[in-house]
């Protein structure tokens, strides 16, 4: 028996067959050609180009409606590079002057460029060097007319070194059962791991040296948050042990639906908001079947995404309106909070050029891009404030680093509501604003950002990362990108403090919000509103049933604030809970 830890992503318990992923650039040979075959060559290349943009367009036509739309802007990053002139023209020249076989271009080039990228200090440039791997393996498998192993991952758990996002989205067209995914590979935040809780698929990442053991025989892989692990060679007590595990995870996920309907309220009475958060159009048609009171947190930005050009008036009012048609219909407090435009960093608009910073996490995104492109953020503003009149709309700030950013956001609005009034347009005339406080001088300044905003939403993703010094996207430092560090749960108490004493509504709507441990101890701080991946809502509202409010405020808080690491908070928390 071997047990092997890794970082959970997506929770579950699998017992089944492992599938060690072999390498594919074994199957590239090398071999010379004429010069009179060079025209058959550019041929063989370009139709091969054409048939890999007809698979990805045939995938994203497919898969529409049935996986969130932010999750499928990757395969436009993929045709993007598809159509990149300097990557096809390197290969045509290449061509010309080796007189090699394409394929063998083809992997040469790629590997240039995704060497090229990895070795870059920006954790976005080395995410996009899986995309170009990805889309080299692509042009390669046109080339060779070869087939991947999907129907061998029938019901297996797939060991890999990493796994490339337009695989898994070709697994999910082709209704292929996969189990579980192990990686080495450790981007918590990486395309695969938002696909993967897309799928369902129970997922840990970061295990290392996985892709060079021997597997055999059946595996555990338990992949629920604080015990995630692979177990090789397991004995038979842990294996009825774990079914029983798993039997009672699969009680609780039953249970759990029986909790739509019912108030978020504790023990001793108090309520608590749960609302969702909405990152494309299907989490908005799904809205419907969940237990959200609301949605606290609608990301506009990726109707940005989907678009050829930035997106009309008219158009946003329609998403805005659709919107606010389907929290109407939910069971609790029907608030809804439109964020503006958050561009930049790992998020990217295909026909806008972003400027290349060093550290993009640091550099030209949020509010920071609104407020230098005025004519976008006024457009957004007319078509939130037109669509809010006589509703419970909300309007939130992304990225609001100091007092001036938030003085100059609230002239804009005033002079858009000035503009609307006068073009004879119905608008809102009065709309609750706040702010999104991810940064450590956002933190420090709540008592006066109190004066000119409602409310504060505090997105622990961003903010996490900016305290700990540890880039969200980077697999090195992932170690500490731990949102339960007593250094960031000391930031969120005083935060939560000056709000509540500032008479402000504050929430969190980071993935803590998902987390129920990490929710019991938001709580002791006093925060009683959350928003979340709609899928994490039951299980926090199991959570928050059994919780008495004071209890935890007066036994808790100081514990907890008082601890020397997050493995001391989860032990605290864990035997609380």
């Amino acid at each position: 028996m071997e047990k092997i830890m890794g970082k959970a992503i997506f929770e579950g318990i699998v017992i089944g067959e492992p599938y060690l992923r072999s390498q594919k650039k074994s199957r590239v040979l090398e071999y010379k050609i004429e010069p009179h075959m060079l025209a058959d060559e550019m041929i063989r290349f370009e139709k091969a180009i054409q048939g890999a943009k007809q698979e990805l367009k045939f995938l994203k036509s497919s898969l529409k409606g049935k996986v969130k739309s932010n999750d499928l802007k990757i395969l436009n990053v993929h045709l993007m590079i598809l159509d990149d002139p300097v990557l096809l023209s390197e290969m045509g020249k290449r061509l010309k002057a080796e007189l090699i076989n394409i394929e063998k271009i083809v992997l040469d080039v790629v590997e240039f460029y995704v060497e090229m990228f990895k070795e870059m200090k920006n954790p976005v440039y080395r995410q996009r060097a899986i995309d170009i791997q990805d889309v080299g393996e692509k042009i390669i498998d046109q080339l060779t007319v070869e087939n991947c192993e999907l129907n061998e991952l029938e019901n297996k758990i797939l060991i890999t070194k990493e796994i490339l996002p337009s695989e898994l989205f070709k697994m999910h067209h082709n209704n292929i059962n996969l189990l579980g995914i192990v990686t080495e590979y450790s981007g918590a935040t990486s395309h695969v791991a938002i696909l993967a809780k897309t799928f369902g698929i129970p997922t840990i990442m970061g295990a290392k040296d996985v892709s060079r053991m021997k597997w055999v025989d059946k595996i555990i892989l338990d992949s629920r948050k604080g015990s995630a692990c692979v177990i090789k060679s397991p004995t038979e007590d842990q294996i009825e042990h774990y079914k029983e595990e798993n039997k009672k995870l699969e009680l609780i996920k039953e249970e759990n639906k029986k909790l739509k309907g019912l108030e978020a309220r504790t023990a001793d009475g108090v309520e608590i908001i749960l609302n969702a958060n909405i990152g494309g159009i299907t989490d908005l048609i799904a809205l419907d079947n969940t237990m959200a009171d609301g949605v606290g947190l609608l990301r506009t930005e990726f109707l940005y995404m989907e678009s050829k050009f930035f997106p009309t008036e008219e158009k946003q009012i329609e998403l805005y309106e659709k919107a606010y048609q389907k929290v109407k219909k939910l069971d609790g407090e029907k608030e809804l909070i439109i964020r503006t435009l958050d561009i930049g960093a790992d998020k990217q608009l295909p026909y806008y050029e972003m400027p290349i910073e060093e550290n993009p996490f640091l550099g030209f995104r949020g509010i920071r891009f609104t407020l230098a492109h005025e004519n976008i953020f006024r457009t957004q503003l007319r078509a939130i404030l037109r669509v809010a009149k006589g509703r419970s709309i909300k309007v939130m700030f992304p990225m609001i680093s100091n007092l001036d950013e938030i003085i100059q956001v609230k002239k804009i609005l005033a002079s858009v509501k000035d503009e609307l009034k006068e073009e004879g347009i119905e608008y809102t005339p009065y709309i609750e604003t706040g702010i999104m406080v991810e940064v450590p001088s956002a933190a420090f300044l709540i008592d006066k950002f109190s004066e000119h905003v409602d409310f504060f939403s505090l997105g622990t993703n961003d903010l996490t990362q900016y305290i700990m010094a540890a880039d969200r996207l980077s697999a090195d430092v992932a170690y500490l990108n731990e949102s339960l560090e007593p250094a960031v749960l000391r930031v969120i108490d005083k935060i939560a403090k000056e709000a509540i004493n500032n008479n402000k509504k504050i929430s969190v709507c980071g993935e803590m919000a998902g987390d129920p441990l990490a929710v019991v101890a938001l709580m002791s701080f006093g925060i009683k509103r959350f928003s979340m991946l709609s899928t994490s809502i039951p299980m926090v509202k199991r959570v928050i049933l059994k919780l008495n409010c004071s209890e935890i405020r007066k036994t808790l808080r100081d514990k907890i604030l008082d601890c020397n690491n997050s493995d001391e908070v989860k032990t605290i928390l864990k035997q609380y809970i």
